[in-house]
């Protein structure tokens, strides 16, 4: 067989938007749980004929029952064609067993997410249907080919990887697995096309895309706690405000629970052999054993309880003493700052702004007194929002210039010294973590990009990051990461570095 080879951005939203090439009619689901019941809505609202069964009757009239509701209030809020939800309630069957699904084009599994129920669920199924029915796993982990495993026709069989709340999340995974045909995958993203999905293909491996690329966001910001970097608040602020996620990377977890996450990082890091770039932190395990699992426990890595307050940002004071400052080692790097501040006036407090190094790394290569030498990461200015550190020693000076910085109308945080700030350290590793999925093949710049917009509300996708940096800029924060910890963590894609070390855009593909 072929090597399969993965859809351009170009292939999975626009050339199969008319979908004329599935004969899809009648979609079945297995697992009336949450995920079954969205797909068998999003089925029905589609158009198609759905046979839902589940072995609780009961869970499946409840799903109907669910189904139907959401519809009549779509119809409702005007956002469902009469005509379609008048005859959704025929277009659905409640199966009583799985031989209802002879006549199925695909049956999509939604059950439990352990892998021997899969299996004997798809070798069933393979009994069942005919021969042209596609048969696809909803897992969010296990791996397609070891659901596929025992089954015959293995070209057949894929990943429709939905996101919950189905009928909302516009983005499916449609993984797959090395046996899997092209015209299976071809089948699997006209389909999610027609139920208002926006499909990305993606090759079987742990994690997948998403929740493999998503690792980069939570990891590296443990890594900056752990090490006593910033405070999980500190860090949250700064990627909301300096970079515009939506929610930082502590109160995510906090949100989707801390026990989950960990979960998924020892899973993935144990899938991917043990790569440095995807290991997790003593804090997050003993977050998990002492059962803080986040909001769902009442404490997390912030405390829910009633009449605790938040560690909110520093405010800016109208008595911040002046003083007199001067920039080192890159001017040009400084000019946006002078622009809003004006020009160095005196030498009181040294200014340097450094790329992937830490405050001391500077101040020992260019001779400077970490006294009095404060390190500022302007990435983040055109939002005018800065992150300050010091150097052993420098703590003075660096509440100092914070202080006026944020007399200045500058949102200021201030951390303790780390290569790479939290800015530089976090944005790059998501787009390094990105382009290690490009060069390993499982899924495309683009693909990577929308993915990670549509499933987990990114303000720019990992490819989007890098180019918003600079390709150069992003290669060399990973390199003096790397050079600065000795640590394989740090160590730059291969994409990458090829690319920026010949002035190519990092999407470029080979």
């Amino acid at each position: 067989m072929k090597a399969l080879p993965l859809s351009s951005k170009s292939e999975s939203l626009n050339s199969k938007e008319n979908n004329e090439m599935t004969d899809i009619k009648t979609l079945g689901v297995v697992g009336a749980g949450p995920m079954g019941a969205g797909i068998v809505q999003v089925g029905l609202t589609s158009g198609f004929d759905v046979v839902l069964f589940d072995l609780s009757s009961d869970a499946s009239e409840k799903a109907r029952q669910s189904v139907m509701g959401h519809i009549s209030r779509m119809v409702e809020k005007g956002r469902l064609d009469p005509s379609i939800a008048s005859t959704a309630a025929d277009r659905l069957t409640l199966a009583s067993d799985l031989q209802t699904f002879a006549d199925a084009d695909i049956v999509i599994e939604a059950i439990i997410e352990r892998l021997e129920p899969k299996q004997q669920l798809f070798a069933a199924l393979e009994g069942i249907v005919g021969k042209e029915t596609i048969l696809a796993t909803n897992t969010s982990s296990l791996s397609v080919t070891e659901i596929a495993a025992s089954c015959s026709e293995k070209a057949r069989i894929c990943g429709l990887h939905f996101f919950n709340p189905v009928p909302l999340m516009k983005l499916v995974e449609v993984i797959s697995a090395p046996t899997t045909s092209i015209d299976t995958v071809e089948q699997a993203t006209a389909l999610s096309h027609r139920l208002g999905k926006t499909p990305v293909t993606v090759a079987d491996g742990p994690g997948f895309l998403v929740n493999l690329q998503g690792r980069a966001y939570s990891l590296e910001s443990l890594a900056v706690v752990q090490e006593g970097v910033a405070t999980p608040a500190i860090v949250d602020r700064i990627m909301r405000n300096g970079a515009g996620f939506r929610m930082g990377p502590f109160e995510l977890q906090d949100l989707t629970g801390i026990d989950i996450s960990y979960a998924a990082s020892k899973f993935i890091y144990e899938g991917h052999q043990h790569d440095p770039r995807l290991k997790t932190t003593t804090l997050q395990a003993l977050m998990s054993a002492a059962g803080l699992y986040g909001r769902k426990a009442g404490r997390g890595y912030f405390d829910y309880s009633e009449n605790v307050s938040v560690d909110e940002a520093p405010l800016a004071t109208t008595d911040a003493p002046d003083f007199t400052f001067r920039f080192v080692d890159d001017d040009a790097a400084f000019a946006p700052l002078i622009e809003a501040v004006g020009p160095a006036t005196g030498d009181d407090i040294t200014l340097v702004a450094p790329i992937g190094e830490d405050c001391s790394t500077v101040c020992a290569r260019l001779g400077l007194d970490p006294t009095t030498t404060v390190a500022v990461d302007l990435t983040a200015i055109e939002n005018r929002h800065l992150t300050l550190m010091n150097a052993p020693g420098g703590s003075l000076a660096v509440e100092q210039a914070a202080s006026w910085l944020r007399g200045r109308n500058f949102s200021v945080e201030t951390i303790f010294d780390s290569p790479g700030f939290v800015l530089q350290r976090v944005l790059a590793m998501i787009a390094n973590l990105g382009c290690e999925l490009a060069q390993t093949g499982i899924g495309k710049p683009d693909d990577i990009d929308v993915a990670m917009r549509l499933a987990q509300n990114y303000p720019k996708g990992p490819f989007e990051w890098g180019d918003w940096l600079g390709v150069e800029k992003t290669y060399e924060i990973m390199d003096k990461l790397f050079k600065v910890t000795g640590s394989d963590r740090y160590r730059p894609s291969l994409w990458l570095r090829r690319r920026a070390q010949l002035g190519l855009s990092i999407y470029t593909n080979n």
